[in-house]
């Protein structure tokens, strides 16, 4: 079973930006983000991984456009 690149480049968004705050959260209260770290060099290597599938490369555009697709998806 082949997962869309939408619901993989969603994934890598929201994982991404949580990680990313929780490090810059971390690095303010002096601690070494372990964990959040590891989850953004997860986020980055989805990221990778779909640039790689899409025959055309990802645009600016791809990832609101993944968004509206993967909720269009939910909500049918």
């Amino acid at each position: 079973m082949q997962v869309s690149a939408d619901i993989l480049l969603v994934i890598a968004t929201i994982v991404g930006v949580f990680s990313l705050s929780s490090i810059i959260a971390a690095w303010t209260v002096r601690r070494w983000p372990w964990i959040s770290s590891i989850s953004f060099a997860i986020a980055v290597g989805l990221f990778v991984y779909v640039h790689l599938e899409v025959t055309d490369g990802l645009a600016p555009l791809d990832v609101p456009n993944a968004f509206i697709s993967v909720a269009a998806r939910l909500l049918n």
